[in-house]
């Protein structure tokens, strides 16, 4: 449950491939590998950005937080306006979680926690600051971010 959430939270990214119905790790991980590039050139982010992201880590450079931004949206999990849009993550959460209820409501109460928090109009440090509501979220739920893909 912890990598399930924390990935959702932290990387925002449980808008991850699934095959037949079930989730698949590897083809999410490809994905999202796929995507990050994707989004390193749009913002002119660096490999340093990437590891940032991928060590979990806040994002030290505007072009850091704006990859965020960009993965966030390429996964639907941050609209047009900037907002974080919760009914598509509680639809992915479902998926990865195979509509689990135990994880469903652990979810569901993060998710739920950070959509309604206030953030900046500039998307790139919306996004930062919904990766901040996770991370604390995940913690506050006992969730520990020392995790394994």
């Amino acid at each position: 449950m912890a990598k399930l959430l924390v990935v959702l939270a932290v990387m925002c990214i449980v808008g991850a491939v699934v095959v037949r119905g079930e989730f698949d790790k590897q083809q999410a991980i490809g994905k999202l590998k796929t995507k990050a590039q994707e989004c390193k050139i749009e913002v002119g982010a660096t490999d340093g950005d990437i590891e940032e992201l991928v060590g979990k880590n806040p994002a030290s450079t505007m072009e850091g937080k704006c990859l965020r931004a960009c993965l966030m949206k390429k996964f639907e999990v941050m609209d047009a306006s900037g907002k974080f849009a919760a009914e598509v993550v509680l639809k992915h959460a479902e998926k990865v979680t195979d509509g689990n209820a135990d994880k469903m409501k652990v979810a569901s109460e993060i998710i739920n926690a950070c959509a309604n928090i206030e953030v900046s109009s500039d998307h790139c440090q919306a996004a930062e600051e919904y990766g901040k509501c996770f991370k604390q979220q995940a913690n506050a739920h006992g969730i520990n971010e020392n995790y394994q893909y």
